[in-house]
């Protein structure tokens, strides 16, 4: 066989693998170093011009690949359902808690992204969304920072430069006339994603197609679209996914045991009436999924409805019912607040979106008549993201474990008909959700998408540091505010001390008690700000009684699946929808 027969194949697939600018000078070079004739061949004489013309070929295929746009890459399996990219807006962070100043890491449905704000531009057309990569060498570029001499988005490694379209506008390593050619080639640029402000919230779009409508079309012809506005956020990841989550929040019997003594007592559990929950595709406009139900929360009762209008954004609007005249109704509605009518009302309104499998992120919104933010509006926001952090640990674990116990059987979350058993009219709305995320092809409750393994300790499962305060700019400069004043009055013990040891005794006791106390106190504060549970050495000394209200969860029992679809079989039939 001639030699150019066993060379061709070979020199193709190695430029295929990796292609050298300097290919065409070892082509060039080939006939007058191959001059030799090896036994029973032809020289490399012959073989040099099939062999350059293959080389180049190669190359210049592989150059053209290269140019192709860059693709964002999966992160993590994606939660949402493979037509919601190309039909909804995904609501990613809140205005009210972002920094301009610096950029943030954000995974949403299994992308990582960054969020950031150009300088000199609006609210409405400076926030942006890119993917958290730099187009170098992939080091994130939400660890940069924000250029103000450009606008740019710089990354930390090498200082590439990216302004608010993705393109790279500065190369620091090389002369400017040849950066200039390698920021033409599309290699050079970040994916940027096309964003929207509504509801003070960044909304981004990640289908490959162009956006479609606004995010604020799913307030169209709700309360939220004219007579309200948005006064205050609270955002949190929680360790449980996208299905989990918003099944808890549409989950209204659970309220007085999960949050017994922050929203109501279990003294308010009373049954609870349910509609049949009505149903329609994320391809159609409105309502997705609504119910009217009637319930006891705070020692009244309450009827309320509940509106989902897009897979990312629901809402609840209800009314505290009671005798105008009864006195416990005035007291209440004193201690709530009533609308313009008199009446106290009910209103929540959260935008969920998936995160990665067996992570959610939750946006609470806090609406109000303009102008009628009463005592709140005084309150400081980092000081209500501390009680809501205590709101959502109350069944943030039990939730985090009760998603891994549904996926322990054969069929995973979607056998929950089989896995769950709810006879009553208050699980309907649960029923409902999970047939229409199984009708929608959720990949949330994909059995084959497996779980991250559980934290090793309760404290890491209600980190709040990771999960709220490292990204909201309220809760972060709370941490150096607190730091900063602990240290002082660390100060003031040690002169304290000093002024005792100077025979200076008559305010050195007093000083002293009120320096570790107020350490102490900014210690505890600390700690709500980062764990639920405190960690550091100063925690050890806290009362017994402190450690013991915040063990680890019990050991888990697997459920025994065989005996649970067996018991289930024999008592339900078909597709479930509770209280039928």
């Amino acid at each position: 066989m001639e030699l150019v027969e066993m060379l061709a194949p070979a020199a193709v697939a190695e430029a295929r693998a990796f292609v050298n600018p300097c290919v065409r000078q070892t082509a060039a070079r080939a006939p007058v170093r191959t001059q030799q004739r090896l036994p029973g061949s032809a020289t490399l004489q012959s073989c040099a011009l099939p062999l350059a013309a293959a080389t180049l070929f190669s190359a210049s295929r592989r150059r053209k690949t290269r140019l192709a746009a860059r693709q964002v890459s999966q992160a993590a399996p994606a939660g949402s359902a493979a037509a919601w990219r190309e039909r909804h807006w995904f609501p990613i962070a809140s205005t009210l808690e972002l920094d301009p100043q610096r950029p943030t890491p954000v995974r949403l449905d299994g992308l990582d992204l960054v969020v950031w704000k150009v300088p000199g531009k609006t609210e409405e057309d400076g926030w942006q969304v890119m993917a958290d990569a730099c187009a170098h060498r992939l080091a994130p570029l939400s660890e940069g920072r924000i250029e103000p001499k450009t606008g740019c988005l710089q990354c930390a490694y090498h200082g590439w430069e990216f302004n608010s379209q993705g393109n790279c506008q500065r190369i620091p390593q090389v002369e400017e006339a040849a950066a200039q050619k390698m920021r033409e080639s599309p290699c050079s640029q970040v994916p940027s994603f096309p964003t929207r402000l509504a509801l003070k919230m960044v909304w981004v779009w990640l289908g490959e197609g162009g956006p479609k409508g606004h995010p604020l079309d799913v307030v169209q012809g709700t309360h939220l679209e004219s007579e309200f506005e948005i006064v205050g956020t609270y955002t949190r990841d929680l360790p449980y996914g996208y299905d989990s989550l918003v099944e808890n929040l549409i989950d209204v019997s659970h309220v007085p045991f999960a949050h017994h003594g922050l929203q109501g007592t279990r003294d308010d559990a009373a049954p609870v009436s349910m509609t049949i929950p009505e149903m329609k595709g994320s391809d159609q406009q409105g309502d997705l999924l609504n119910f009217t139900f009637w319930d006891r929360t705070m020692r009244m009762r309450r009827e309320a409805q509940f509106f989902l209008r897009s897979p990312f954004f629901f809402f609840y609007l209800g009314e505290f019912l009671g005798d105008k005249d009864n006195e416990e109704y005035k007291q209440f509605t004193a201690r709530r607040g009533a609308d313009p009518d008199g009446k106290p009302r009910f209103r929540l309104n959260c935008a969920c979106v998936p995160v990665a499998p067996g992570w959610s992120r939750l946006i609470l919104c806090d609406a109000s008549v303009p102008g009628t933010g009463g005592v709140r509006s005084q309150i400081p926001p980092w000081v209500i993201h501390l009680l809501s952090n205590r709101f959502l640990d109350s069944d943030l674990a039990f939730l985090h474990h009760q998603e891994r116990k549904l996926r322990q059987g054969p069929d995973g979350c979607t056998a929950w008909n089989k896995a769950y058993y709810m006879p009553g009219e208050a699980d309907r709305s649960i029923s409902a959700w999970r047939q229409w995320l199984s009708k929608e092809g959720a990949r949330c409750v994909d059995p084959k998408v497996k779980l991250p393994a559980s934290p090793l300790s309760r404290e890491h499962l209600l980190n709040r540091w990771e999960q709220h305060s490292a990204s909201c700019k309220h809760c972060r400069q709370a941490m150096e505010n607190l730091e900063l004043a602990q240290t002082g009055l660390c100060g003031l013990f040690l002169l304290a001390l000093g002024a005792g040891q100077l025979q200076i005794t008559a305010l050195c006791l007093p000083a002293e008690l009120v320096a570790a106390a107020g350490v102490g106190g900014i210690e505890l504060l600390k700690q709500e700000l980062r764990l639920r549970q405190a960690m550091t050495e100063f925690s050890s000394n806290l009362p017994t009684i402190w450690a013991a209200a915040h063990q680890g969860p019990p050991s888990s029992h697997k459920l025994d699946y065989p005996r649970r679809q067996a018991e289930c079989a024999a008592s339900q039939s078909g597709k479930v929808i509770a209280g039928n």
